[in-house]
């Protein structure tokens, strides 16, 4: 272990009993889908252990969870039981080997938004705790080529609703308007699926390259995935949890983004990957001190 990642093995209630309340700046993570296609993937976790991960997080903390579209409705009403908010549902679209029969063809994994509640307004939030803002600006997606032009044609009226309490809308008359050449706004969908979408949606599959030769896990997601869901809700320099970490690609992508990062998981076989491919990643920078920034500290570990 260093001090920019931290893997443990077990069963993660138990370590996170180690650790003090408002410790993480977010939680992002893979849990048990519920599906069995494992022995680990026999159920969703339940409500008592999303309290658990409740407790340590920060006021205007993020958890993001990734789920089977089957059981999403299970994970949710779990996690919101437990305090959280439900903010958003992204979904990643992407190409699966998950079973057919009998089914549509698996295309997209949603992922579960929420946050634990925050203190004051976001801005004092963020100001206290150092997270609850989601980075837009700086996480757009590039155009592949130059900006797009002429949208929306001269003379069409749409209807507008202000903040001035008009819940009818104002008709309004939009001229012809450019793309911004900084890139397209974050949205809710993220993937892979045809060549044409790709300026819309972002990352692709995880590749044998990025696993690693000994990886034998069945559910690795992309690092550029992960990189850019750390950077839309974490800063430089946060603590980020991944209490069900299987083979690290959440370390992977924490250490690449300058974040840090603690990861749990019942299975030494995964801890054991994980940790050879976060040290790794680490391996690659110049200076851990110049690559993570003090940030302020609440709530040390014990461990």
């Amino acid at each position: 272990m260093t001090d920019a990642y931290k893997i443990f093995t077990g069963d993660s209630i138990d370590i996170l009993r180690s650790y003090n309340e408002h410790t993480f700046h977010a939680c992002i993570t893979d849990p048990p889908y519920g599906m069995n296609i494992a022995a680990w993937d026999r159920q969703v976790p339940p409500t008592d252990h999303w309290r658990h991960v409740y407790r340590v997080l920060r006021p205007g903390a993020f958890c993001l969870a990734f789920c089977s579209p089957e059981l999403y409705h299970r994970l949710a009403t779990h996690v919101e039981e437990a305090g959280f908010v439900i903010k958003d549902q992204i979904m990643w679209m992407t190409t699966t080997k998950m079973p057919k029969y009998n089914r549509l063809k698996p295309a997209h994994e949603p992922i579960v938004v929420a946050q634990k509640p925050y203190v004051g307004t976001l801005e004092q939030n963020a100001a206290q705790w150092g997270c609850g803002l989601i980075n837009t600006e700086t996480t757009r997606i590039p155009w592949d080529k130059k900006p797009p032009t002429g949208w929306v044609a001269g003379g069409v009226k749409r209807r507008v609703f202000g903040g001035d309490g008009n819940t009818k809308g104002t008709q309004k008359e939009f001229g012809t308007v450019d793309a911004d050449p900084r890139g397209r706004y974050p949205s809710n969908i993220i993937g892979d699926v045809l060549p044409e979408h790709q300026k819309y949606f972002y990352a692709p599959r995880a590749t044998r390259a990025e696993k690693g030769a000994a990886n034998d896990h069945p559910t690795v997601k992309p690092v550029d995935l992960m990189r850019y869901l750390l950077d839309l809700y974490t800063s430089k320099g946060s603590l980020v949890l991944d209490p069900f970490c299987g083979s690290g690609t959440t370390g992977v992508a924490a250490i690449q983004t300058a974040r840090e990062f603690v990861g749990i998981d019942i299975n030494p076989a995964y801890t054991t990957i994980a940790t050879t491919r976060c040290q790794d990643a680490l391996s690659t920078k110049d200076s851990y001190d110049i690559l993570f920034p003090q940030i302020p500290s609440a709530g040390t570990s014990s461990i």
